[in-house]
Protein backbone atom coordinates (compact mmCIF):
# COMPACT_ATOMS: atom_id res chain seq x y z
CA UNK A 1 0.00 0.00 0.00
CA UNK A 2 1.31 3.44 -0.92
CA UNK A 3 1.19 6.85 0.69
CA UNK A 4 -2.23 7.82 2.10
CA UNK A 5 -3.26 11.47 2.02
CA UNK A 6 -5.20 12.41 5.15
CA UNK A 7 -4.83 16.20 5.18
CA UNK A 8 -3.09 18.63 2.85
CA UNK A 9 -2.15 22.30 2.99
CA UNK A 10 -1.35 24.34 -0.12
CA UNK A 11 1.61 26.65 0.60
CA UNK A 12 2.97 29.52 -1.50
CA UNK A 13 6.34 31.19 -0.95
CA UNK A 14 6.67 34.45 -2.88
CA UNK A 15 10.10 35.78 -3.92
CA UNK A 16 9.82 39.60 -4.12
CA UNK A 17 10.64 41.44 -7.34
CA UNK A 18 14.14 42.91 -7.24
CA UNK A 19 15.26 40.59 -4.45
CA UNK A 20 18.83 39.28 -4.47
CA UNK A 21 18.82 37.26 -1.23
CA UNK A 22 19.52 33.54 -1.17
CA UNK A 23 17.28 32.63 1.78
CA UNK A 24 13.47 33.01 1.88
CA UNK A 25 11.66 32.01 5.06
CA UNK A 26 8.14 30.63 5.18
CA UNK A 27 5.51 32.75 6.89
CA UNK A 28 3.74 31.39 9.95
CA UNK A 29 1.49 28.55 8.77
CA UNK A 30 -1.09 28.19 11.56
CA UNK A 31 -2.84 25.18 9.98
CA UNK A 32 0.45 23.25 10.06
CA UNK A 33 1.59 24.22 13.57
CA UNK A 34 2.27 21.16 15.74
CA UNK A 35 1.13 18.78 13.00
CA UNK A 36 3.09 15.64 12.10
CA UNK A 37 4.22 16.20 8.51
CA UNK A 38 3.99 13.03 6.44
CA UNK A 39 4.88 14.30 2.97
CA UNK A 40 5.72 17.32 0.88
CA UNK A 41 5.87 18.04 -2.82
CA UNK A 42 6.79 21.03 -4.95
CA UNK A 43 5.12 22.24 -8.14
CA UNK A 44 6.59 24.22 -11.00
CA UNK A 45 5.20 26.54 -13.62
CA UNK A 46 4.89 23.50 -15.89
CA UNK A 47 2.03 22.14 -13.77
CA UNK A 48 0.48 25.36 -12.53
CA UNK A 49 1.36 28.66 -14.19
CA UNK A 50 -0.29 30.96 -11.62
CA UNK A 51 -0.67 30.34 -7.88
CA UNK A 52 -3.80 31.13 -5.86
CA UNK A 53 -2.36 34.51 -4.88
CA UNK A 54 -2.00 35.46 -8.56
CA UNK A 55 1.79 35.27 -8.90
CA UNK A 56 3.61 33.34 -11.62
CA UNK A 57 5.07 30.02 -10.46
CA UNK A 58 8.84 29.40 -10.69
CA UNK A 59 9.75 27.40 -13.83
CA UNK A 60 10.81 23.75 -13.47
CA UNK A 61 14.34 24.52 -14.71
CA UNK A 62 14.92 26.80 -11.70
CA UNK A 63 14.02 24.13 -9.14
CA UNK A 64 17.54 22.73 -9.70
CA UNK A 65 18.95 25.89 -8.11
CA UNK A 66 16.87 25.73 -4.93
CA UNK A 67 16.79 23.71 -1.71
CA UNK A 68 14.10 23.29 0.91
CA UNK A 69 15.45 23.47 4.47
CA UNK A 70 13.02 22.18 7.10
CA UNK A 71 13.66 22.81 10.81
CA UNK A 72 12.08 20.45 13.33
CA UNK A 73 11.41 20.74 17.05
CA UNK A 74 14.69 20.42 18.90
CA UNK A 75 16.75 22.17 16.21
CA UNK A 76 17.21 19.23 13.84
CA UNK A 77 16.81 19.91 10.15
CA UNK A 78 16.94 18.37 6.71
CA UNK A 79 17.92 19.87 3.37
CA UNK A 80 16.08 18.68 0.29
CA UNK A 81 16.79 19.75 -3.30
CA UNK A 82 13.49 21.05 -4.68
CA UNK A 83 14.09 19.01 -7.81
CA UNK A 84 13.81 15.84 -5.68
CA UNK A 85 10.36 16.73 -4.31
CA UNK A 86 9.03 17.83 -7.70
CA UNK A 87 7.14 14.67 -8.58
CA UNK A 88 5.86 15.58 -12.06
CA UNK A 89 8.12 15.40 -15.10
CA UNK A 90 6.95 16.48 -18.56
CA UNK A 91 9.07 15.96 -21.64
CA UNK A 92 8.28 16.86 -25.22
CA UNK A 93 8.31 14.14 -27.85
CA UNK A 94 7.53 14.12 -31.56
CA UNK A 95 4.06 12.78 -30.61
CA UNK A 96 3.38 15.50 -28.02
CA UNK A 97 4.11 15.74 -24.30
CA UNK A 98 4.97 12.78 -22.10
CA UNK A 99 4.15 13.27 -18.41
CA UNK A 100 5.46 11.03 -15.62
CA UNK A 101 4.27 11.15 -12.00
CA UNK A 102 6.54 9.94 -9.20
CA UNK A 103 5.62 9.04 -5.61
CA UNK A 104 4.98 11.80 -3.09
CA UNK A 105 8.15 12.25 -1.01
CA UNK A 106 7.36 10.89 2.46
CA UNK A 107 8.50 12.29 5.82
CA UNK A 108 8.39 10.50 9.16
CA UNK A 109 5.78 12.67 10.89
CA UNK A 110 8.18 15.38 12.09
CA UNK A 111 6.84 18.62 13.57
CA UNK A 112 8.20 21.33 11.26
CA UNK A 113 8.88 24.80 12.64
CA UNK A 114 7.79 26.72 9.55
CA UNK A 115 9.01 30.17 10.61
CA UNK A 116 12.55 28.73 10.82
CA UNK A 117 12.23 26.75 7.57
CA UNK A 118 13.12 28.27 4.23
CA UNK A 119 14.00 27.91 0.57
CA UNK A 120 17.66 28.49 -0.22
CA UNK A 121 18.61 29.55 -3.76
CA UNK A 122 22.15 28.42 -4.55
CA UNK A 123 22.73 30.41 -7.72
CA UNK A 124 21.55 34.03 -7.59
CA UNK A 125 23.31 35.05 -10.82
CA UNK A 126 20.07 35.34 -12.76
CA UNK A 127 17.69 35.60 -9.80
CA UNK A 128 16.04 38.81 -10.96
CA UNK A 129 15.27 37.35 -14.38
CA UNK A 130 14.05 33.88 -13.46
CA UNK A 131 12.83 33.62 -9.87
CA UNK A 132 12.24 37.11 -8.41
CA UNK A 133 8.61 38.19 -8.70
CA UNK A 134 7.50 34.55 -8.79
CA UNK A 135 6.56 31.98 -6.18
CA UNK A 136 7.37 28.45 -5.11
CA UNK A 137 4.34 26.18 -4.61
CA UNK A 138 4.14 23.27 -2.20
CA UNK A 139 1.58 20.79 -1.02
CA UNK A 140 2.26 19.68 2.56
CA UNK A 141 0.61 16.49 3.82
CA UNK A 142 0.00 15.98 7.53
CA UNK A 143 -1.86 14.11 10.25
CA UNK A 144 -4.04 15.84 12.80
Amino acid sequence: MGFSIRNAEYVELYIPTGSTKQTYYFPDLPNLRNKPITGIECYSGNEQSIGQSGYTVVPAANLREAYLVLYFDGGEFIQIPLQSIHRVSTTSTSNGANTTFFDIPVLAGQNVVWTKSYVFIADTTNLSGTIAGKEFLFNVYYNR
